[in-house]
């Protein structure tokens, strides 16, 4: 078995598309507005966005679920810096959820955001191990 992708379900697809792409900098090598279906390269495993009604329709659902309460996934990246990233990504519009902080027990440094859905997003590096 092989993780190819991960699909959010979105409500607002339009202002999803605008923070995959112009907050998180990812390239979107397809996107169809009328099926509300998007999906984006993360060098590795795909990010799919897909509007809630229409993956509603595709699995037979007569009324979408509602927002889910609370956290339910963390999407995580990789970065070099998580403390330039962070602020970038703030300025450019997202949410900011919990700023940079050494979190030892994960050996790494991260900090948290949300997209326009609430999905929560972790940025980390991990920290230097140093001999004694």
């Amino acid at each position: 078995m092989q993780l190819i992708s991960v699909r959010l379900l979105v409500r607002n697809f339009s202002a999803s598309i605008r923070f995959w792409q112009d907050v998180m900098g990812l390239t979107m090598p397809f996107c169809d507005e009328g099926l509300t279906y998007a999906y984006f390269d993360t060098g590795s495993t795909l990010l799919e966005l897909i509007g809630r009604d229409s993956m509603a329709s595709a699995i037979d659902e007569a009324t979408p679920t509602p927002d889910p309460v609370g956290q339910r996934a963390v999407i995580s990246f990789r970065v070099e810096n998580v403390d330039e990233t962070y602020t970038r990504l703030i300025e450019s519009g997202a949410t900011a959820i919990k700023g940079p902080l050494d979190r030892a027990t994960w050996n790494a440094r991260a900090a948290h955001i949300a997209d326009p859905d609430g999905h929560l997003i972790e940025i980390y590096s991990p920290l230097s191990v140093t001999n004694a």
